[in-house]
């Protein structure tokens, strides 16, 4: 589900979860010593309709059941449909993160977690069938500055966020994770094609 190549040396993501009521809760660190700058993959451009504005969303994640029994929770590129075309893929804005620097995000989610994306709109509770999870696998996409062709452009309505490329954007993508096994859990699955790792 990821879409991107394994983490660089020097990148590493802690998470510590926790709960609170109904809500569960993704702190995590991502940390950079790779020699060089990297962009982090989080924030989802969104339009507000009541305003009339472009926002950021930073607790958008694709979140999905794996074959490994763990809910797979990945903020970044989110996989393609597999049956339908889309016209434009979205790639979320970045977060700078040089090198020798760490990024602190917190991520939430209801409980019990449903499977979701931004490509496919959530069902009917009738349509999700409830499955036990052996834990949770966080994933965070970041693309390296030193990727060929990489450009980073400021964002008018985000000034701390980017639009970033490269020759390959979505090949040049690097992956980093962390698991968190975890008993009492549970996932919503989605009952038509939706992309699971």
């Amino acid at each position: 589900m990821t879409n991107a190549t394994d983490a660089e040396p020097g990148v590493t993501l802690s998470c510590q979860p926790t709960r609170d009521g109904d809500v569960l809760v993704f702190p995590y660190t991502l940390t950079n010593n790779t020699g060089g700058d990297i962009y982090v993959l989080d924030a989802l451009p969104e339009f507000d309709a009541a305003t009339g504005q472009a926002r950021v969303n930073l607790n958008t994640a694709v979140i999905a059941l794996g074959e490994d029994g763990f809910a797979h929770i990945l903020r970044g590129i989110a996989p393609l449909p597999r049956k339908r075309n889309v016209a434009v893929r979205i790639i979320p804005l970045a977060t700078k993160l040089p090198n020798g620097a760490a990024l602190e995000r917190r991520f939430t989610a209801n409980e019990p977690l449903h499977e979701t994306g931004p490509y496919h709109p959530d069902l009917l509770l009738s349509q999700y069938r409830l499955r036990d999870i052996k834990g949770v696998i966080l994933t965070a996409h970041y693309l390296p500055a030193s990727a060929e062709g990489f450009g980073a452009a400021p964002v008018d309505f985000a000034p701390d966020l980017f639009r970033v490329f490269a020759k390959n954007t979505v090949g040049s993508t690097r992956a980093v994770s962390c698991q968190m096994p975890a008993r009492g859990l549970n996932i919503l699955v989605r009952t038509d094609d939706f992309p699971r790792p």
